[in-house]
């Protein structure tokens, strides 16, 4: 009976959001903790940056602890290619809401140009075009009419929902500055469309601004460096959302470690972000874990990437 009444409660909150809505749905980005990690998602710019093909695959659960956790699913490819002048690159997404009651899905295909500035400064600039999936499982919400005072849900979903399902297209653009050691980038996500039919997708525009540097501490008799220490800063803005996620890798040959926060301009502290990665030849290993210091989600069992 417990389950019964979480259930409800849930499938009511669900049911109020797609109401209040007016079947016009407002998304907002999914949350990364490793954003170096999928660097085509930071910033399209990154695609062809490492001058060979690179594969990323990566999976997100957030708050677990919760009865129906955030989970993710993302998979990128990109390349450099001379014919180009840049690189190019594919990436997928997949996310899953409320225990499959919202889905999303985006493929975004990226070309980024290299301007070769001199020898030690480049400038990097792109393009992305992607196609948005979001859907409304309407089988697993619950409404009134189906609920029973004394035994719960058991009658059959009557009601209806006009828009289940809608397809959109989208654009973003990117420039990404490297010299030396240092780099600087911004990304502006979801660029509005002058025409915004009725029931389709809106994507508020997201502005991604980031900085970092890598400083060699100690180096090894080869005089190739062996620690390293990798300052970044990011900072998002969507609608009334703005985030800053800042931190260090610390690089000790093939292992790498880092500690980041999450927070907004206000000073209230989202999560502390503990990472490892490790470099096996070719292949390279991450995970995340973050610690939750939210006082609203202190029951969520943080989120694993």
């Amino acid at each position: 009976m417990v389950r019964i009444k979480k259930n409800i409660r849930f499938s009511w909150l669900i049911t109020l959001f797609v109401l209040i809505s007016g079947n016009v749905i407002v998304a907002q980005d999914v949350q990364f903790s490793q954003l170096f990690s999928d660097r085509l998602y930071l910033n399209p710019a990154y695609a062809g940056a490492d001058y060979c093909s690179r594969l990323m695959v990566s999976y997100r659960n957030q708050w677990p602890g919760i009865q129906f956790p955030y989970v993710t699913y993302s998979a990128s490819y990109d390349q450099y290619s001379e014919l180009l002048h840049g690189g190019y690159g594919i990436r997928l997404m997949k996310d899953d809401q409320g225990g499959g009651v919202f889905k999303m899905f985006n493929a975004d295909f990226i070309y980024s140009h290299k301007v070769e500035i001199n020898p030690e400064t480049s400038l990097r600039l792109a393009l992305e075009a992607s196609i948005y999936q979001r859907s409304v499982n309407t089988n697993d919400l619950v409404f009134a009419d189906m609920i029973d005072p004394r035994y719960g849900v058991i009658f059959p979903n009557s009601e209806s929902i006009n828009t289940q399902s809608i397809l959109t297209p989208d654009f973003s653009a990117a420039m990404l500055f490297n010299r030396k050691n240092y780099f600087l980038g911004v990304n502006v996500s979801h660029i509005p469309h002058s025409i915004v039919p009725e029931h389709s997708l809106i994507l508020p525009m997201k502005i991604t601004a980031h900085i970092g540097a890598a400083f060699p501490i100690i180096k090894n008799d080869s005089k190739r460096p062996s620690y390293i220490l990798e300052p970044n800063v990011v900072y998002i803005r969507q609608q009334n959302f703005n985030m800053l996620y800042y931190g260090m890798y610390f690089d000790i040959s093939s292992i790498a470690l880092g500690v980041f926060y999450r927070q907004d301009l206000k000073f209230h502290f989202d999560a502390m972000i503990l990472s490892f990665h490790m470099d096996i030849k070719q292949f390279k290993i991450g995970y995340s874990y973050d610690v939750t210091m939210s006082r609203f989600l202190k029951h969520s069992l943080g989120s694993h990437e």
